[in-house]
């Protein structure tokens, strides 16, 4: 029945719903709009998440524990293009995932578990969402699982934040992951802005982002030391496999400070290809290439200012040794240059990049007389750089007539060619497609190896660079810390001022431990008493926290006797702990036995508290990698670090490598 009360439709409609509003895409969530949000500007996310949904459309659908609201995030105007944004509110303690597997592979499996979860979506065509399947609890590779979740249900933005304002970033799907009209870049920069808008803590994310069978975790580190994420400030989160940010750190700056002299005298043995690729961009460069770092940046700066078009445009002075040109090159060269300059001023003037033919053959009169000349030029300009320009040629589908078009390539070619060297003119023939052949190669066979081929390097060298990738790969969690404050005073309007406190718990039980609780903002009037404080503290963490909804606050640390004014105990900004139990006595016994039945495991690791990891790595924690548990010392160790190449290779009795060797050790039994 829970199952079947969480699934809500988020199938997208592009006709607005009556009184839905409609909100820019590229503002949305800007400081300020769509209204601002939080206690003067630094409210937490919980209120302002609260606010921001008062402004969206309430589905029709949401039923049960559950609850969907939506956003029409306008893209384009013309043509009409929509994005619909879903923030859907799962209530944890009904789900049959209450922890998150995410938040235990990031390294905050000690946090305790929420009472809600927001996520965020922009799905594709007509999905739907269960958050019974949702990957923040049912899944060992959040990497994989995120993928999943995103293709089947065409989640082009998937984010998920806690209560608490700890979030995850699990999928986000551009042009190359199915997207029709937003880019990758666009969604991120909307998730950026809903994460600081709201005040969210702390983002993590799984990196496992391709582009053409790259990984660019891998591509853009070598050529720039960073991360896709990295643009938008997600930095180092934690190691998987055991893998240290210094060793992270230096792996990258030894892939990029790869002399490129020194590869090319290994690539001459083993390679005809990759040394053609080498010279072919060491040429076109204005600037030397010293190591690898140098090309592989040089190559991606590249791509971005080719144009889109796969049509290759040649030097116009090539149309001069066809048979039918019987004029001389300097008689060419005048009307082609009249020929571009005509389409220069009608587009300045009539603000129309296509031209007839009519039109600009009319307007080159003026200056070529010879109507033969001008009539060849015109028929052989198509798609060739004059200057500092490409002149197009098309057919108009609707009047069947030629027009022509200019297109600026002056940030293709080097500075003061404008297309007379031989450098400029196989620089712009060359393609996108082609290039993104050549730096598929060169990653292929020389960055990240291929032990299937020959052209991979041999000896020390090959060893290195192959343990540098390793580790680089080996690096998947990332996170963005927000460092959002919040303001200590807030005039709320009217005379009506409260204040603003950091507030954590000091939980004594006699009992088992409680898992760290994290500072929460407490806002009180400014003529608040040390007990309206501590009383406004127990319902706070009562409803942020799932294992705290027995807690009674008694007493405030250092803050004396309850009819004291906050203000005159405790100095504004300060950080404040409240000490108390969970349910002692028997009706609260009874209470919080009715609540474990919920509450349990109280942390987001505490469904694998007794997991003891132990993995010749060095990984001392679940790191989200595929692991195996030894039948003896039940200690989990990754699979990779065992020799295990399949999860389904896992033998059924699996000893670790220590148990094992003590296995060897015994001594026989003598029957």
């Amino acid at each position: 029945m829970a199952n079947k009360a969480m699934s809500i439709s988020l199938g997208s409609s592009r006709r607005r719903k009556r009184g839905e509003m409609l909100f820019p895409f590229d503002s949305f969530c800007q400081p300020g709009y769509p209204a601002p949000l939080g206690s003067g500007g630094g409210g937490a996310f919980r209120d302002n998440v609260r606010a921001l949904l008062g402004l969206a459309h309430l589905e029709a659908g949401a039923q049960g524990e559950t609850r969907c609201w939506s956003f029409q995030l306008e893209l384009h105007r013309h043509p009409p293009t929509v994005v619909r944004l879903f923030v859907v509110e799962e209530e944890v303690a009904v789900s049959p995932h209450r922890q998150c597997h995410l938040c235990r592979h990031i390294g905050w499996g000690r946090h305790l578990i929420c009472s809600k979860r927001f996520h965020f979506c922009c799905p594709r065509g007509s999905p739907w969402w269960n958050p019974t399947a949702c990957t923040t609890g049912s899944t060992r590779r959040p990497e994989k699982a995120s993928s999943k979740a995103a293709s089947s249900r065409g989640h082009l933005l998937h984010g998920v934040v806690h209560l608490n304002g700890f979030g995850h970033l699990v999928s986000v799907h551009g042009f190359e992951g199915g997207s029709d009209f937003v880019s990758g870049q666009q969604i991120m920069d909307l998730w950026d802005r809903i994460c600081s808008t709201l005040h969210v803590r702390t983002v993590s994310v799984v990196d496992t982002a391709r582009k053409a069978h790259m990984d660019l975790r891998l591509l853009l580190g070598v050529a720039y030391g960073d991360t896709w994420f990295g643009r938008w400030g997600y930095r180092f989160g934690r190691p998987s496999y055991g893998v240290a940010l210094q060793s992270y750190q230096q792996s990258l700056h030894a892939l990029q400070t790869i002399p490129l002299c020194v590869l090319a005298a290994h690539l001459a043995c083993s390679s005809q290809e990759l040394p053609l690729v080498v010279s072919k961009y060491q040429a076109m460069s204005g600037h030397k290439l010293l190591n690898l770092g140098d090309l592989v940046r040089f190559m991606l700066e590249l791509r971005a200012r080719l144009p889109a078009t796969s049509v290759a445009a040649m030097d116009y002075r090539g149309i001069m040794s066809e048979a039918s040109c019987r004029w001389s090159a300097r008689r060419v060269d005048m009307a082609a240059r009249a020929v571009v300059d005509a389409l220069r001023r009608h587009h300045q003037q009539a603000q129309q990049r296509w031209v007839t033919r009519q039109e600009v053959r009319d307007a080159a009169r003026a200056y070529i007389g010879d109507t033969g000349l001008l009539d060849f030029v015109l028929k052989s300009l198509g798609n060739h750089v004059v200057g500092s320009h490409v002149v197009r040629r098309a057919m108009n589908p609707v009047t069947k007539v030629l027009e022509y078009c200019l297109e600026d390539v002056s940030s293709v070619l080097p500075p003061g060619t404008h297309g007379k060297t031989m450098t400029a003119r196989v620089r712009f023939q060359l393609t996108r497609a082609q290039l993104m052949r050549d730096l598929a190669h060169l990653y292929r066979h020389l960055i990240k190896g291929d032990p299937n081929t020959t052209t991979t390097l041999t000896g020390g060298t090959s060893s290195a660079i192959a343990v540098a990738v390793r580790m680089v790969l080996d690096t998947k969690h990332f996170v963005k810390d927000y460092h959002q404050g919040f303001a200590t005073i807030d005039d709320g309007g009217m005379g009506h001022v409260h204040i603003n406190l950091c507030c954590t718990l000091l939980v004594r039980n006699g009992g088992p431990e409680l898992p760290a609780v994290p500072y929460e903002m407490v806002t009180v009037p400014a003529h608040a008493t040390v007990g309206e404080l501590k009383r406004e503290a127990q319902r706070l963490f009562r409803e942020m926290y799932l294992g705290l909804r027995t807690f009674t606050a008694e007493s405030v640390v250092g803050a004396g006797q309850d009819a004291s004014p906050v203000l005159g105990v405790i100095d504004v900004g300060s950080a404040v702990v409240v000490e108390g139990r969970v349910g002692d006595d028997d009706d609260d016994r009874q209470q919080q036995q009715q609540a474990e039945a919920v509450v349990v495991p109280l942390s987001e690791g505490g469904g694998d508290g007794d997991k003891v990891v132990d993995c010749e790595c060095g990984a001392d924690d679940d790191d989200g990698e595929r692991m195996a548990c030894c039948d003896i010392c039940e200690a989990w160790q990754h699979t990779r670090c065992a020799g295990i190449k399949d999860a389904e290779d896992v033998p059924h009795v699996f000893l670790c490598s220590r148990c094992d060797n003590d296995v060897l050790t015994l001594a026989p039994l003598n029957c």
